[in-house]
């Protein structure tokens, strides 16, 4: 555990006047003094935002969450792991670590110049609260049923009571954005849930997005690209170490690409400026162009594992249907598991650049996922028996097996047509169940269309799929489990928005119920040897499970053109922060060399 989780913070932590906030001189590779300001930073998504509402936003990356957000309370500090204060000027904490009181820093502001007071918190509080508008962050705001309390004690002054205390209070008050109230709370007003959850769409007036963040968006085409431009008033309280105003940058141009081919493409001709090889025949084709001298670019190859996972994951809900039954069984699901030849992943689509996964901690926290996690791992013939089991050991005429009443052991594994890498390992699962009977049809669809039919509630007609490959990433690191969003069936009645396999709004299987407790338990556990215990106990179960068939996960590379500087210090970026919160840069230090 880190020293910044275990400060007795009964005293007051940070400045006792208000002031701009400096970031460090520490966190960039570069002096204030060798700085160039201006410039625009490209770079590219794999697919169209499908919104800019941070109420309803669930998807990665996301402007709302990526960038039009200056952060909260409190920072996480990239050198150190340190939480300090970054929105708060400072903050103290109780005895009985349930109570933290920050006082907001004064003078920050809205993209359109209105101050950002202690009221923004309220309106965030009270949005992401209203399960009517569904928001990802939902389920956030709950320990194990119970509300966090959010409360102004003042103008300048917010208090947050824990409904016990909690090992990842800092990480959730880092994440805890303020919005605008004089934008959301006349809508709300008037219009309610719905009113939120039409707001800020992609075909929103640019001026009309307000945001804390250091840029605004200034124009967004479909299809082609976002491009945005410095907030004005982010630097009036954003400084550098030599006082000068954040960010350097002038703007950031996000270019729309087809795929990961498109989005290599676009780097090699050097028209996008930051780059992440996702496997070896990519990294090798970024090295090949920099020794050749056709890119001038820096390249971090194996800076870290990366912080995400793949996985398979079935429609689990309840209904009435051959499928949703078959999915729910373990032994169907342990079966699947034992006919995914992760190695195979890892050395064909990866280019050997990773490693398998069974389980939902990402394996840049090995010290927190126990030994013997990989029972149901790559055994075909063992597979076979289990699906003998259920009934199926005759095949047909195709070489599917068929159960007694005809059933052909057959669904249809969806994932996204931009993502290579995931259509790689669903064509590596189609060819193994093949081997043993088991057909399996692939489809390739748009991001945005396979997470409608993820987040669609209700039975298994309405969510309309048999399987999907999907992945996450992020997380925190105090607790490096699934957070509640993904591990709550039933929170409040409404159900954790990224229980992927079952949102039929109930936990249906003794297990999610288990899990559900250890989570909690784990979350509440301030002694890490102990709290690791229970991440293991977590772990076990859902291996043994198998609700989400883990697949593999990549290694992370980094790379950029010559003409961006500001990257963090080397020995940071090859850390784990860098590969789980950062990446190689901070993008209010990040300049253009011209």
């Amino acid at each position: 555990m880190k020293k910044a989780l275990f400060v007795a913070l009964a005293l007051t932590v940070g400045s006792a006047s208000a002031a701009p906030f400096v970031v460090p001189a520490a966190w960039s590779s570069n002096k204030p003094s060798e700085v160039q300001t201006g410039g625009t930073l490209r770079t590219v998504n794999l697919q169209d935002f499908k919104t800019l509402n941070p109420f309803v936003t669930a998807e990665s990356p996301s402007l709302p969450v990526n960038v039009f957000t200056a952060g909260s309370f409190l920072t996480q500090d990239p050198i150190t792991d340190d939480y300090i204060p970054y929105m708060a000027e400072k903050y103290t904490q109780s005895a009985d670590k349930r109570t933290f009181t920050f006082d907001v820093r004064k003078g920050m502001k809205w993209s359109d110049g209105k101050p950002i007071v202690a009221d923004d918190w309220i309106t965030s509080y009270t949005l992401h609260t209203n399960k009517d508008i569904g928001s990802n962050s939902y389920d956030g705001f709950f320990i194990n049923d119970k509300i966090i309390k959010v409360t102004k004690v003042d103008a300048d002054t917010i208090r947050v009571v824990f409904p016990k205390a909690d090992v990842t209070a800092l990480e959730f008050l880092t994440g805890f954005e303020p919005e605008p109230t004089h934008v959301f709370m006349p809508v709300f007003k008037a219009k309610g849930a719905e009113g939120i959850k039409n707001m800020w769409t992609i075909s929103t007036k640019p001026e009309d997005i307000v945001v804390s963040g250091s840029f605004r968006l200034s124009r967004y085409v479909a299809g082609e690209r976002a491009l945005l431009e410095k907030n004005p008033y982010y630097g009036e309280w954003n400084k550098d170490s030599a006082g000068k105003s954040l960010p350097y940058l002038d703007g950031l141009q996000i270019n729309i690409v087809a795929d990961q081919n498109a989005q290599l493409a676009q780097y090699l001709a050097g028209n996008i400026d930051v780059y992440s090889p996702d496997n070896r025949d990519r990294l090798a084709q970024v090295k090949a162009a920099i020794d050749g001298k056709k890119l001038n670019a820096q390249l971090i190859a194996n800076a870290s594992a990366r912080a995400s996972s793949d996985f398979m994951v079935f429609n689990m809900d309840d209904s009435a249907t051959f499928k949703t039954k078959l999915f729910s069984n373990v032994k169907f699901r342990q079966a699947m598991s034992m006919l995914v030849n992760r190695d195979a992943m890892v050395d064909l689509t990866l280019g050997g650049l990773g490693q398998p996964t069974y389980t939902g901690v990402y394996p840049v926290y090995k010290d927190w996922i126990p030994t013997g996690i990989d029972k149901y791992k790559y055994n075909p013939q063992a597979a076979a028996k289990l699906l003998a089991e259920l009934g199926f050991t005759k095949k047909n005429s195709e070489g599917t097996l068929v159960d007694k009443a005809g059933n052909k052991l057959e669904f249809t594994l969806l994932t996204n047509a931009e993502n290579t890498r995931r259509q790689g390992f669903a064509k590596i699962i189609q060819d193994e169940a093949k081997k043993v009977g088991v057909k399996v049809n692939t489809s390739f669809i748009a991001f945005n269309q396979m997470t409608d039919l993820l987040d669609a509630k209700g039975d298994f007609t309405r969510r309309g799929f048999d399987a999907i490959i999907i992945g996450l990433t992020g997380g925190g690191k105090v607790f490096p489990v699934s957070g509640p969003n993904v591990i709550e069936c039933n929170d409040l009645g409404d159900g954790g928005n990224l229980h992927m396999f079952n949102q039929s709004n109930k936990c249906r299987f003794p297990f999610e119920t288990q899990s559900i407790n250890l989570y909690w338990k784990g979350r509440g556990e301030f002694n890490l040897a102990a709290r690791k215990a229970v991440a293991a106990q977590i772990q076990k179960v859902e291996a043994e499970n198998v609700p989400y068939v883990q697949l593999a996960a990549q290694t992370v590379h980094f790379s950029w053109t010559d003409r961006v500087q500001g990257e963090l210090p080397r020995a940071a970026v090859n850390s784990l922060n860098a590969s789980t919160l950062f990446g190689p840069r901070i993008l209010d230090l990040t300049w253009i060399k011209r």
